[in-house]
């Protein structure tokens, strides 16, 4: 990603130092890497379109980084394992931990919960939660040091997606 951002500054440095050396005819030079009808795309939207979007999407998205996931555990491997889905151990790349669990049956409660490796104790639980379709299960915490390792615990029987992400 570092990469096509350099590329991408790079051109953008060489256009404006040919619209310097050129004068007056600035406007009409246009990178030689990107075609026209993408630079048409990347006009800025309109502002009731982007009203629209910052409500939930940018405004979300900043502020959180997935971390991995969505990951899939199904129903039945729940049960076959005594109700309980155990993460392998990973890093925090930030400093605030949050776990998102996604089920869609209603009549289910099912609980995620944050796990200190190196403390050997749960650092974050959302407590027994009944599915919502609509909604995640979520919890957060940053009781933990950066080098720790984390796990994520997901307690109940109803098939689920299961994600990490952080926070900076």
């Amino acid at each position: 990603m570092n990469a096509s951002r350099r590329f991408t500054l790079a051109v953008a440095a060489l256009a404006c130092g040919a619209a310097v050396a050129s004068g007056p005819d600035a406007g009409a030079i246009t990178p030689a890497s990107q075609p026209a009808a993408s630079t048409a795309a990347q006009q800025p939207a309109s502002s009731a379109h982007l009203d629209e979007v910052t409500k939930d999407g940018i405004a979300a998205q900043a502020s959180r980084h997935r971390q991995w996931g969505p990951s899939w555990i199904s129903g039945s491997y729940l049960t076959a394992h005594g109700k309980k889905w155990v993460s392998q151990p990973y890093r925090s790349k930030g400093r605030t931990a949050y776990a998102y669990l996604r089920c869609y049956n209603t009549n289910a409660k099912m609980q995620v919960r944050v796990y200190n490796v190196e403390a050997g104790r749960y650092i974050a639980n959302s407590g027994w939660t009944r599915c919502n379709p609509n909604t995640s299960i979520k919890t957060g915490t940053t009781s933990f040091q950066r080098l720790d390792h984390l796990r994520i615990v997901v307690n109940g029987d109803q098939g689920s997606y299961v994600s990490a992400y952080y926070k900076k």
